[in-house]
């Protein structure tokens, strides 16, 4: 048997950067956006994400979530699997 956190994924298109910051994540902010790169302010990592990345978080409860990673697009083909 598998078993596994649920992880949520989302691609950084260019223009959904404030979504990621604000929606997608929790305590993060945009530090900026020009479409190319999303850079953001969370206190500890301060990631920055290319466009056509996929931003990976899991859930920690209570509307809370914990960014883990940006994978370029065939990394994160390679390594994850849609589930419906």
């Amino acid at each position: 048997m598998f078993i596994t956190d649920r992880l949520e994924a989302i691609q950084y298109d260019g223009t959904n950067g404030e979504h990621i910051a604000t929606e997608f994540l929790s305590n993060t902010t945009v530090a900026s956006d020009d479409g190319q790169i999303l850079r953001l302010v969370d206190g500890t990592n301060d990631p920055e994400i290319a466009l056509d990345n996929w931003v990976i978080r899991r859930a920690l409860g209570g509307g809370l979530y914990m960014y883990l990673g940006t994978y370029p697009d065939a990394d994160f083909k390679a390594r994850y699997a849609p589930l419906p």
